[in-house]
């Protein structure tokens, strides 16, 4: 190829990533600064295509040189790409679990296939993917339509509670607790004379799960208060306090995710597997407020310091 035939071709790589409206102007400019360039690199005598070829070799990429002469497309802006990787491998993990929580919940030991589960659940992690890469996608053309809107303060994360409210959340924690001691006897008490057989019958605990599964489950739930007593009791977040939070919570997924996968916790089917349910969104959900609680913990001890 001789020198005019590289730079046309090159021009043409450059121009083609451009928006219509660009690449004349654009392909004219180009192609008169690499020919003055090989001309002046050329006069010594040397071979025109020769230079041509060293000087479009340490000119850059096509795309690269594309992105001087105007901002790119982008799906998803640079300053957005560790959100983006992070809700995407955060929300893929979650529906993964979501579907093996499903999975231990269903179908009995012998039955239990966890890949299958997983295989189920690879459409939504891809449907996941879709949405958020939709989702950003927008976010960036609007900033992009409205440069301009600029920054909006909001308040920087603090480590103090509120009192009351955490006081009252303890006090809804309490009363849960005491009432799964028993729930036949407090739901019978409720219901009246005549249904309380058949409600003894519903929420009878499964020997199996009182004999160890129970037993542990008491003991972190009677924990966690201690847990959030202190904490209302500080009045803030103190670090011992959030670390022994944090691992608290994370012990307590493990092992609410053991129960639901060691057997039935009510001898009732039905009633066993709605609470089945509800623990598995339990555990999801914690999962979650875990995550953000940590996220928001580190603001704050990067900004305190």
């Amino acid at each position: 190829m001789t020198a005019d035939e590289l730079i046309d071709s090159y021009v043409a790589d450059v121009v083609g990533l451009l928006p219509r409206a660009q690449r004349r102007d654009v392909a004219l400019e180009l192609r008169m600064l690499l020919s003055e360039e090989v001309a002046a690199a050329a006069a010594g005598g040397q071979d025109r295509a020769t230079v041509a070829r060293e000087l479009l070799a340490g000119f850059g990429r096509p795309a690269e040189v594309a992105a001087r002469y105007g901002s790119p497309v982008t799906l998803i802006d640079p300053a957005d790409t560790r959100r983006f990787l992070t809700l995407a491998a955060g929300g893929a993990g979650l529906i993964l679990f979501a579907a093996v929580l499903q999975e231990l919940i269903e179908q009995a030991a012998p039955q239990r296939d966890l890949e299958r589960a997983g295989q189920q659940a690879l459409p939504v992690v891809f449907a996941w993917l879709g949405l958020l890469l939709a989702g950003f996608a927008v976010a960036a053309w609007s900033r992009r339509r409205k440069p301009d809107a600029g920054w909006r303060p909001r308040p920087v994360p603090t480590d103090r509670i509120s009192r009351p409210g955490r006081a009252a959340g303890l006090a809804f924690f309490v009363l849960g607790t005491l009432v799964l001691l028993d729930p036949a006897r407090v739901i019978s008490a409720f219901a009246g004379s005549r249904a309380a057989p058949a409600l003894r019958e519903a929420f009878a605990y499964d020997e199996d799960f009182l004999r160890v599964r129970g037993p542990v489950l008491l003991a972190l739930m009677l924990s966690g208060l201690v847990v959030q007593a202190a904490l209302v009791w500080r009045g803030r977040w103190l670090p011992l306090i959030h670390h022994t939070d944090t691992v608290h919570g994370l012990v307590t997924c493990a092992a609410l995710t053991w129960v639901l996968g060691a057997g039935p916790v009510f001898t009732a089917t039905q009633t066993d597997q709605t609470a089945k349910g509800i623990v598995a969104l339990i555990v999801l959900g914690s999962l979650v407020d875990l995550a953000v609680r940590a996220r928001r913990h580190h603001v704050r001890r990067a900004v305190d310091h």
